[in-house]
């Protein structure tokens, strides 16, 4: 499964980005962050027009969706250690889960607002933007999780004149 995760994810990259993997993740995360700002207007829209439940799942999946892009953007900025990539990664794969469920109850609630004769264009919007949103979280994940060795593998120079590669010293 890796091995086919891995050759997916190398041709993505090699077919947009030129074989760049650094690039690949970073233009899936701007789109996740694209959607992001859709999804966050249509739940202040959500919060001013439907009940109380409908606008605190709205409210909530809007939070929960900013820290993992604010949260997200600081990690793959500054903060590009093992600890931080894999609490990212499993962040993401919760919210990924979180808007596939999302999806679900919005369309199984447009199945009684129908029969109650109420209109369902705000529900569908949204469910369909769970449906993306829940998409382009999972498939970030699982580029992430393939390539996260490339994200982690950085050189560290000391001086920026200097060319030469740090040597780790040898272990006795």
């Amino acid at each position: 499964m890796s091995t086919a995760l891995a050759s997916l994810t190398t041709y993505l990259s090699i077919t947009l980005c030129d074989g760049s993997s650094r690039r690949l993740i970073a233009g899936w995360w701007y789109c996740i962050l694209f959607i992001s700002v859709i999804q966050v207007c249509v739940a202040i829209f959500a919060m001013g027009s439907r009940g109380g439940t409908e606008s605190f799942v709205s409210l909530w999946s809007a939070i929960v969706l900013l820290i993992i892009c604010i949260g997200g953007t600081v990690i793959m900025r500054k903060f590009q250690n093992s600890i931080a990539v894999g609490f990212f990664m499993g962040s993401v794969v919760a919210a990924s889960q979180m808007f596939l469920l999302l999806f679900l109850v919005l369309f199984g609630y447009i199945d009684d607002r129908l029969e109650q004769d109420l209109s369902v264009d705000g529900e569908r919007l949204s469910g369909f933007i769970c449906l993306v949103q829940s998409i382009l979280l999972g498939t970030f994940a699982a580029i992430l999780a393939a390539h996260r060795s490339e994200i982690l593998d950085q050189k560290i120079m000391v001086d920026p004149q200097d060319e030469s590669e740090y040597e780790a010293p040898t272990s006795l």
